[in-house]
């Protein structure tokens, strides 16, 4: 699939072929006769780039999505292991380290090695085709394209995306096919003169980058539709909105090394791998009343500027790879005014916003929603405002006490005004989300930008991270929101989103 443009690089190496077992060894041992020729050593070389725009199915789509160069540390090569296969059988393969670059490579500038004499005490298949593979940054895999070769990570892929070491591989997909370049030796091959050239390899990295979201410079409010049920007097409650920070969840913890395909190269396949599935899961961000998690999110005192991730795609909105959004809430002077704690803290109840117990009470006695402190007779606005406060009469910061309070009274407490919203990734070009559709998919594929960029809030968002969501039989607050998504070469994929 089609990415972040990488830097253009050609090495040049020697490569000496044994038919028997794939070897890192100089010296090798071939044998045969009919069209074998003996030779001292033979040479190549390869030339390898990064992806750009070459028409894949998951890279540059119209109107959906665009190309981004990597920076240095996200295209910086400075070692790895080339394969030479004769079919699926890996018959020789070599570490290229720096020292051997005689141009090193840069992001503007092709980098080319020395020439590397691999010596030979058989014979070398000549006029014949063999297929080359490169693993950037990687030299521990034997055998990278067979379906039992994965990465296998604790952070969801992040060890594979360290400064100036981003692990790439052959890009495969239905345009290019992992094995895309193919190199034949004739005798001119014999002489560091006149290497056999292999056919240019194109690498994708082998994670998803998931940027820092933006708000658009007009997103300043919560802008609910007129027929609203959940945010209903948003206007008398919220002065301004600003974003406040994102976290990540659901980050997979295993990849195949070579993308992984139906025989169609139509439909992803994800490869899952013992727990702990994922790191940073959607559970450890809490429950329907409880908050956790809240110490991964990235703040203005510690900014994030992206995560980065292997594959995952899935039609469990649950299992999905997803981005929370931290969004901070200004109250009016009126509601702060009037509020039971001057943090701005602020209460929703049957879609309306409160800023104080007492109010709640007034609603409920006028018949404008049913009353919620029912369980005893005759308790007051203060005797319920207490079961929430500390001994200094501010806001608890006891989590089990906030949510044992939200799951008895079906009242949210947003904490000091904060309110949040999960959007799980879809990739825009392959099976991206559609509105109409009941079943989605999504997805994050590697070698991709997902960029998103809110261009509306039209609902109040949850008290904690993995608040109700708008089906919940119990409690049933409408969240949504509008994204715009961005995808990378890096693919990048751009979403407008709108936060409900």
């Amino acid at each position: 699939m089609k990415k972040m443009n990488l830097l253009a690089m050609s090495l040049v190496s020697a490569a000496a072929l044994s038919f028997s077992s794939c070897s890192s060894n100089d010296d090798l041992t071939g044998g045969g006769a009919g069209t074998q020729s003996q030779a001292d050593g033979v040479y190549m070389t390869l030339k390898i780039s990064g992806a750009t725009s070459h028409g894949t199915r998951t890279g540059v789509t119209a109107d959906k999505t665009t190309t981004e160069n990597g920076n240095t540390d996200e295209s910086t090569i400075t070692e790895g292991m080339m394969y030479i296969y004769d079919g699926n059988t890996c018959v020789f393969r070599k570490v290229i380290t720096a020292d051997m670059f005689k141009t090193a490579p840069t992001q503007t500038t092709a980098g080319v090695t020395k020439p590397i004499k691999v010596a030979v005490t058989g014979a070398i298949t000549t006029n014949k085709a063999y297929y080359v593979y490169f693993l950037a940054n990687k030299t521990s895999v034997d055998d990278p394209i067979a379906a039992t070769s994965i990465f296998t990570s604790t952070t969801g892929g992040a060890d594979f995306a360290t400064e100036k070491n981003f692990v790439m591989f052959n890009q495969n997909d239905g345009t290019n096919k992992a094995a895309h370049s193919t190199v034949t030796f004739t005798d001119a091959a014999k002489s560091e003169a006149t290497p056999a050239a292999a056919g240019e390899i194109k690498l994708d990295r082998v994670v998803a980058r998931i940027d820092n979201p933006s708000f658009a410079e007009t997103v300043t409010t919560v802008t609910p539709a007129t027929d609203t049920k959940t945010s209903i007097n948003v206007a008398d409650v919220v002065a301004g909105i600003s974003y406040d920070g994102y976290a990540v969840s659901n980050l997979n913890n295993n990849s195949y090394v070579k993308q992984n395909w139906d025989s169609k190269f139509e439909t992803l396949n994800v490869k899952w791998g013992a727990e702990p599935k994922y790191f940073l899961p959607k559970s450890d961000y809490g429950t329907l009343y409880n908050a956790e998690g809240l110490g991964n999110f990235s703040s203005k005192e510690k900014p994030v500027s992206c995560k980065y991730a292997f594959e995952n795609t899935t039609t469990d909105v649950d299992e999905a790879t997803a981005v929370y959004f931290k969004v901070k809430v200004a109250l009016t002077e009126t509601a702060m005014t009037a509020s039971d704690f001057k943090d701005g803290t602020f209460y929703r109840y049957d879609g309306r916003l409160y800023t104080s117990i007492k109010a709640i009470y007034d609603d409920a006695a006028t018949g404008a929603i049913s009353n919620p402190f029912t369980e005893t007779s005759g308790i007051t606005p203060e005797q319920v405002k207490a079961k929430i406060s500390d001994a200094d009469g501010k806001l608890t910061t006891d989590e089990a006490k906030l949510a044992k309070f939200r799951k008895d009274y079906k009242i949210e407490v947003y904490r000091q005004g904060t309110m949040y919203y999960r959007w799980a990734i879809s990739d825009n070009a392959y099976k991206p989300f559609i509105a109409s559709e009941t079943t989605h998919t999504y997805s994050v594929l590697r070698n991709s930008i997902y960029r998103l960029n809110v261009t509306k809030v039209s609902e109040i968002g949850k008290d904690v991270p993995n608040g109700p969501e708008p089906d919940d039989p119990v409690k049933n607050p409408n969240f949504y929101m509008n994204v715009t998504v961005s995808i990378n070469p890096w693919v990048l994929n751009a979403k407008d989103i709108e936060l409900k």
